[in-house]
């Protein structure tokens, strides 16, 4: 060894170095979502769509939902989407606390938005 200390390596020294740069000269600190753009880029035009269609999805599902609870073949008649992509939205709702299940309403599970 030469006796001289090598810097750490790694996406937290990365981090540390940066944010002793910018208080150094009296800068704001990164945020960590700005850190995460910087090293891998902007969004694609792709996904940019994509996640454009999630929110207006999800926004007419929550839509549909405040007025009535309903079961996931009535929000995909109400919202004009196919099952599939409402099961997918319904599900990660419920599993974050958006919608909770109500009834059975014949073969199907009636959801309506969580009260608050």
């Amino acid at each position: 060894m030469s006796g001289i200390d090598q810097p750490a390596a790694g996406p937290a020294a990365d981090a540390a170095a940066a944010s002793a740069a910018d208080a150094g000269r009296g800068a704001r600190a990164k945020r960590p979502i700005d850190i995460l753009r910087e090293r891998q880029g902007e969004r694609t035009p792709e996904q940019k769509e994509y996640f454009k269609r999630q929110t207006q999805v999800r926004k007419a599902l929550l839509e549909a939902l405040k007025e009535a609870p309903r079961t996931i073949p009535e929000l995909a008649a109400r919202c004009g989407l196919p099952s599939e992509e409402v099961v997918w939205n319904v599900m990660a709702m419920r599993r974050y606390g958006t919608v909770v299940e109500e009834e059975l309403r014949g073969d199907y599970y009636c959801y309506r938005l969580k009260e608050v």
